[in-house]
């Protein structure tokens, strides 16, 4: 359940809502039954008629049960920020250890940001509009 917190707070950022919502409706669409017996204290119970996937196996190895789903895990990805004025700030998580974190702030950090607003577009043609966009910008200015 993502509203129980066991160890540590997570930050309040809209990178842990979308991950919170993804691990909900993995569960939600993989019919794990939430309140068994109308208990709100149990964790989410899987469906025994479904076939586990690889990935449930494991965690349910590694937390020495069967039939409950397994906790929520936040994935740092980073941070971004736009201070404007054509600079931004951009810490960015390679991998999980703490000491693989790309840092960079002003023109590099503008650079990082811009390069993950265009990745994070859905689809090539967005990325292609969003560019020429900007583009306009630089060479005409703001309206």
């Amino acid at each position: 359940d993502c509203s129980c917190i066991i160890a540590g707070q997570l930050p309040a950022t809209a990178q842990v809502a979308g991950q919170q919502g993804e691990y909900l409706a993995r569960l939600l669409s993989q019919n794990y039954e939430f309140c068994p017996d109308g208990d709100t204290t149990k964790p989410p119970m899987a469906d025994p008629s479904r076939e586990k996937t690889l990935s449930e196996k494991i965690s349910s190895f590694a937390i020495g049960a069967d039939d409950i789903a397994a906790p929520f895990q936040f994935l740092n990805l980073g941070i971004l920020a736009y201070t404007g004025g054509g600079s931004a700030l951009a810490q960015l998580q390679l991998t999980p250890s703490e000491q693989s974190k790309l840092k960079g702030k002003g023109k590099i950090g503008f650079g990082l940001w811009r390069s993950v607003y265009l990745s994070k577009q859905i689809s090539w043609r967005n990325r292609v509009l969003v560019f020429f966009d900007w583009t306009k910008t630089q060479v005409f200015g703001r309206d």
